[in-house]
């Protein structure tokens, strides 16, 4: 099985998708409504907000290859529209749902969350900023202070991977 075929069977397959990724967060607040309980609660809103973001990295995954493949047009005339929604819609009710049930910093797929988003937000500039350098670049601003911001980068994402492993930096 390739990526494309991978992302092809969600295709085939995407009315039952669509529908599991819509009902879960209410299905998860239905369950935690039922089942209360200090220790049961933030686990199943942590496997929810597992769920979500496992389906947002297949999301990103997904328009990075047809990025890569065909550009932003097969995108635009190849892709189905409900599926591009549902991850972002699935995350943004999966937490919303967890806040309302819990505190947030009790669910520790949050904390995964946040972590991640940091971590990747900073190795997002970074490899921007890595990626417009030119020899021109040092004629504006001194060697040392590029540095600097690599270095600032690279701690901001050493806090996200703190927050990831549950550390308090």
């Amino acid at each position: 099985m390739t990526v494309g075929d991978f992302f092809q069977g969600l295709v085939v397959y995407r009315m039952p998708i669509l529908v599991a990724i819509l009902l879960a967060p209410w299905f998860t607040w239905l369950i935690c409504a039922l089942i209360p309980g200090r220790r049961e609660e933030p686990f199943l809103l942590s496997v929810n907000i597992g769920f979500a973001v496992t389906s947002l990295l297949l999301w990103a995954g997904y328009l990075a290859y047809a990025t890569n493949t065909g550009g932003w047009e097969r995108v635009v005339k190849e892709a189905d529209i409900l599926l591009l929604f549902a991850p972002p819609y699935y995350l943004a009710s999966s937490v919303w749902v967890a806040s309302k049930r819990v505190p947030l910093l009790t669910v520790p797929a949050y904390r995964a969350l946040q972590g991640l988003a940091t971590i990747a937000g900073a190795f997002l500039v970074l490899s921007w900023i890595l990626g417009r350098i030119r020899i021109i670049l040092f004629s504006y601003i001194p060697f040392s202070y590029f540095l600097l911001i690599l270095a600032g980068l690279l701690f901001v994402a050493y806090l996200g991977y703190l927050k990831l492993i549950g550390k308090k930096p």
